[in-house]
């Protein structure tokens, strides 16, 4: 848990950096589909930015020490499905049983910001967002699997059939909640609406002058 923080704040601190890396895409991007700038959608964008530089920092960091790198020579990957719950049945001590719900809890809520930001910004159907979370997922548990694409002899880390099932239910809850809110909040139409007629207000009180 103390890693996945920390990676979350490495995540963090390079946001900064990508952000402005970013600014001109999503500036041209808003100015030129939308006809407007649009603030809501803008900070939308800068969101997903900062989760994808926290997402990219757990899926790879820590990464392991030199003397760990060298050692390292298979592949490791655990394709049966639900096998979290053997582990949670056979586990004696309660402080691994709490590890072990609490890495299935962690998988779910990580990508449950897909989910949300699909459904709200751009009404993502439910099928969508499920694939597209298992796209995400498979994603990070090959980016695992590989040792980053080849840069390590071996994986570091466990490529684990049940973190795939966790992410992409978690991309799921993410959609299902913003569903059962929609009711409640302004669409994100709402703003390019209000945006615009404003913009043709400003510009129609120029032509008066």
């Amino acid at each position: 848990m103390t890693n996945h923080l920390n990676a979350i704040i490495l995540g963090i601190g390079n946001f900064p950096f990508f952000a402005v890396i970013c600014t001109l895409p999503i500036l041209a991007f808003t100015i030129i589909k939308y006809r407007t700038i649009n603030i809501v959608r803008i900070a939308m964008d800068y969101a997903l930015v900062l989760y994808l530089c926290c997402l990219v920092s757990v899926v790879i960091f820590p990464l392991p020490s030199v003397e760990q790198a060298a050692a390292l020579n298979s592949h490791d990957i655990q394709l049966i499905p639900f096998h979290f719950i053997a582990d949670f049945i056979r586990e004696p001590q309660f402080w691994v049983k709490k590890q072990v719900i609490l890495q299935v809890v962690c998988n779910v809520i990580m990508t449950m910001p897909i989910g949300m930001f699909l459904r709200y910004y751009y009404g993502t159907s439910k099928r969508k967002v499920i694939v597209i979370s298992l796209v995400v997922s498979f994603l990070i548990e090959l980016t695992q699997l590989t040792g980053i694409y080849g840069i390590y002899k071996g994986s570091y880390r466990l490529c684990d059939m049940d973190d795939l099932i966790a992410n992409t239910f978690g991309g799921y809850l993410g959609y299902r909640f913003i569903a059962s809110i929609e009711k409640v909040i302004p669409a994100i139409t709402a703003f390019d609406v209000r945006l615009t007629r404003k913009g043709h207000s400003y510009h129609q009180g120029n032509a008066s002058i």
